[in-house]
């Protein structure tokens, strides 16, 4: 494949990737907590959390009407129990086929984007499928909520999941290494995990120059503050170390977008029987 002129390269680093309005979200949800919860502004991870939310809740949509890869087709593709890992405010919901899902549980710490899923899960006949959780995919918040809804059985905390969806989440997690291996266990075994998160560019991982330098540039002006995500992390060689020497059967990883700041791995893994 030919390499797009570095013009239109250097050009589609702003129009595409430019991010300013979260900027400007955040500097708008600092002025109006100053002005009605001041005490508000001492818990910077809540407002942060709740820039973000207020950002996603309006164009969340918008920025998932055109997703990289073949990400439409695995996710039409799931069945029966699945986890769903950070849905956001379910904009991936219509993606799925509803009569191949046997239940699906939404793991979201984001309280106020849980009417919006609700919502979408009514209207794409998911309704009386779906288990809405008010957690994070970290193993001592996403277990307590498992075993509150009661999915887990006594003692039991692997091997729950048939699939297991990542879908632009695995950039915001804590302990990336110790999250994603966690999430291994719970994936049963001949099981599925659908992956499209962005990752570090690196010529040396199949990236560019200038994407991988524009992508520092956005690291050094703060992205992971603003955006609340980590931008430059090697999320595919975590997943495959995930499960140990032979612990997948299949991977399937293609890296999308490698001329951009904003690379993304999309795929499947399954693991071994």
């Amino acid at each position: 494949m030919r390499n797009p002129p570095f013009y239109s390269k250097f050009k589609k680093m702003f129009r595409q990737e430019c991010f300013c309005p979260w900027v400007s979200s955040f500097i708008s949800t600092f002025v109006k907590t100053a002005v009605t919860e001041p005490k508000a502004l001492f818990n910077l991870r809540s407002l942060r959390e709740r820039s973000f939310g207020i950002l996603w809740m309006k164009n969340g949509a918008a920025i998932s009407e055109e997703m990289p890869g073949n990400i439409d087709k695995l996710l039409a593709e799931a069945r029966g129990v699945v986890l769903d890992l950070g849905p956001g405010t379910g904009e991936q919901m219509h993606r799925f086929t509803a009569d191949n899902i046997k239940a699906m549980y939404g793991a979201e710490p984001g309280l106020s984007m849980h009417p919006s899923i609700l919502r979408r899960a009514k209207e794409t006949g998911l309704a009386e499928k779906y288990h809405l959780l008010g957690c994070g995919a970290e193993k001592e918040s996403l277990i307590p909520a498992l075993a509150k809804d009661g999915i887990l059985g006594e003692g039991a905390s692997e091997g729950i999941f048939d699939e297991i969806m990542c879908v632009r989440v695995l950039c915001a997690v804590p302990r990336h290494e110790e999250t994603i291996q966690n999430l291994y266990k719970l994936l049963k075994p001949g099981g599925r995990m659908v992956v499209c998160e962005h990752v570090r560019n690196s010529c040396c991982m199949g990236g560019s120059f200038l994407g991988g330098a524009f992508q520092s540039l956005y690291a050094m002006l703060a992205w992971n503050f603003f955006l609340c995500c980590h931008l430059r992390r090697d999320t595919a060689k975590v997943l495959k170390e995930a499960g140990g020497k032979n612990g997948w059967a299949k991977i399937n990883l293609q890296l999308i977008g490698e001329h951009g700041p904003v690379p993304f791995i999309v795929g499947d893994m399954i693991k071994a029987a």
